[in-house]
């Protein structure tokens, strides 16, 4: 089941993110400080909206999204993981899934993701393109020398 993150999902978020095994200390860190403020100030304020999925009464995977300021319909897709419990069994489709509806009853026309171009993330980049995403951009060494940073688009 999908829906909204509450206050008790906040460890099994950052215990994912921290599992994932790609993500950086941070990245990680990124991934708490965003939802300490989406708890403190809330998603309207933020701009970050987590949803979640659960099996089996735990979290199997988390996703942050969220509307990109100066822009007509344009969404960020800032995070999505899944626990590596419960990869390979669909989560991340779900999740990508449920943000693509969600912006699409906000009335948005698009979702942006963005990842790295280092090999560690070929399967990230996989993902996103066996699910309807187009790699409109590469911008060379955009992390960090031979880091690139590779923009996935999705029109909806």
């Amino acid at each position: 089941m999908i829906e909204t993150a509450k206050t008790e999902d906040g460890d099994p978020i950052k215990d994912i993110t921290a599992k994932a095994g790609v993500f950086s200390q941070e990245e990680v860190d990124c991934v708490r400080d965003i939802w300490e403020e989406y708890l403190s100030f809330g998603a309207d304020s933020t701009g970050y909206h987590f949803i979640v999925e659960r099996q089996e009464g735990r979290v199997s995977g988390f996703a942050c999204y969220g509307y990109r300021d100066l822009t007509d319909g344009v969404y960020d897709l800032f995070w999505i993981a899944v626990d590596p419990g419960f990869r390979r069994d669909g989560v991340g489709r779900r999740l990508l899934t449920a943000c693509e509806d969600i912006v699409r009853t906000l009335g948005g026309r698009m979702i942006i993701a963005e990842t790295s171009g280092k090999p560690l993330y070929e399967a990230t980049r996989a993902f996103y393109l066996g699910t309807g995403y187009k790699a409109e951009a590469v911008i060379k060494d955009f992390y960090s020398a031979g880091d690139d940073l590779v923009i996935f688009v999705k029109r909806l």
